[in-house]
């Protein structure tokens, strides 16, 4: 009777551990799906951002592939970036594209006022804010605004970077 009842204690120690060991894996498995959800079909701000700057260049690349305005070539521009130490440089060069060649004639008397501001934009950038495609994209509207608050004959359509170097 003794060795009965301890084999019973037995049975349904190993019955628990058995249920115990399931219940683990089904958490488990619970988890990773959770997981693996959120992961794929998480919409965080930094990745919701990256696809509407996706989708507003793909549009602008579809406006633009219509007509292209006329091109106004800077020379090229060499700065500091702002990060601490100033070791650290940016090397630039772009065109501009113009709403109309009117425009042509204010940039070129408006010169050295444009080349302060894009200077300015430049300098005042880090390593880590232009490295990336969203940072050259931010980094290519903020001259737009900056430069077309002075334009009073048209406006910049668009900013071409046709070298980009940054060390």
């Amino acid at each position: 009777m003794a060795e009965e009842n301890e084999k019973q204690e037995t049975g349904k120690k190993r019955s628990k551990l058995k249920l115990i060991i399931i219940i683990l894996i089904v958490l488990i498995l619970l988890g990773g799906a959770m997981a693996a959800y959120f992961f794929i079909f998480s919409t965080d701000p930094a990745n919701s951002a990256q696809q509407n700057n996706q989708q507003s260049t793909q549009e602008l690349g579809s406006q633009n592939s219509k007509t292209i305005g006329p091109l106004y070539s800077f020379d090229t521009f060499i700065v500091n970036l702002s990060d601490s130490g100033g070791t650290r440089y940016l090397k630039v060069t772009m065109q501009v594209e113009l709403s109309s060649s009117k425009l042509e004639a204010e940039i070129e008397k408006r010169k050295p006022q444009l080349r302060d501001i894009i200077l300015t934009v430049l300098s005042s950038k880090t390593y880590a804010e232009v490295s990336t495609a969203q940072g050259k994209l931010a980094l290519k509207q903020e001259i737009l605004r900056r430069v077309n608050l002075v334009l009073t004959s048209g406006t910049l359509e668009n900013v071409y970077f046709t070298e980009f170097v940054s060390q």
